[in-house]
């Protein structure tokens, strides 16, 4: 969203700012989410662009300034020593004030931290500027989260034993610099984590496991573990394995090559030029074989 700022016509303290606006604010302007969500613990990253009337020349001294509330704290400033104590070592620009980036990253958040912020550049050779709305208002507003979403655990509905799978498990967060550490319940080979991708105000992260799962995985859930800063959440689906068609046993295959050759010796005698009683001999005899070979290899 981009918004117009107000152009005061006074000197920036980090106590108090009470200036009056001027009517000449063009070219002022500020891209910025009007809301940022952070987790507890975590730290959250405010996205901001802002641009300013060149004409025509290179500026290359920049202050950046963060303010929140009510514009007496100042929790980011190019000179460390004006941000208050709650806030010291915690922020930090992400950005080049140089290329225009003015995004504002927050470590460590605590529910205290929520509130408005207002974004102030001081150009030297320029002007001094604080962007606001139109109702001269705060621009960005944050919210901290004391508890972060579940986890979303995939994989294919059904499994086969011996078979090699890959299931994901996607979990969001407020700061790809302060991943979660996850955890999954089977054994297996761990991709590292893909590029997060944006998933409303936070990013969406997925972990990979490639598995080999056994028919003693049948119904058993397959989990995966988010920790974050000390909360940890837990998703799982329940394994549905399949078994492979088993070989043929040593048993069977005996069997089978017997019988064939049973049949061919039989045939041949049958057709063979000797007497009918040595044939029925044979014939008995084959029978016999048949049916010990039966009672002594029942599978």
């Amino acid at each position: 969203m981009v918004k117009e700022g107000i152009k005061e016509d006074c000197n920036y303290s980090s106590v108090s700012l009470l200036c009056l606006p001027s009517a000449n604010a063009v070219g002022w302007n500020i891209e910025v989410p009007e809301s940022v969500v952070g987790l507890s613990g975590s730290c959250v990253l405010i996205p901001c662009r802002f641009s300013y009337p060149e004409n025509g020349k290179t500026y290359t001294e920049f202050k950046g300034i963060w303010l929140k509330g009510n514009e007496e704290s100042t929790v980011f400033h190019t000179d460390a020593s004006n941000i208050i104590d709650s806030f010291k070592g915690r922020t930090s620009l992400n950005g080049d004030l140089g290329k225009k980036d003015c995004s504002l990253k927050i470590s460590s958040l605590s529910s205290s931290d929520a509130g408005s912020f207002i974004f102030r550049t001081e150009i030297k050779d320029l002007d001094k500027y604080t962007y606001k709305n139109k109702e001269k208002k705060e621009i960005v507003s944050l919210t901290v989260k004391e508890t972060p979403e579940n986890p979303n655990v995939s994989v294919e509905e059904e499994v086969t034993s011996g078979k090699p799978v890959t299931a994901t498990c996607a979990v969001s967060h407020s700061c790809p610099s302060d991943l979660p550490k996850v955890t999954w319940s089977h054994d297996g080979k761990q991709s590292s984590p893909s590029q997060p991708q944006n998933h409303g105000q936070w990013k969406l992260t997925s972990y990979s496991l490639t598995f080999t799962p056994s028919r003693e995985d049948h119904n058993k859930h397959l989990s995966c573990t988010a920790e974050f800063k000390g909360k940890t959440l837990t998703d799982y689906k329940t394994l549905k394995v399949k078994c492979k068609s088993p070989p043929l046993s040593n048993t069977i295959v005996i069997y089978s090559i017997s019988v064939i050759i049973m049949i061919k010796m039989f045939v041949f005698k049958i057709l063979s030029f000797k007497t009918v009683i040595t044939t029925i001999h044979f014939v008995i005899s084959d029978v016999q074989e048949l049916y010990f070979f039966f009672q002594n290899n029942t599978i």
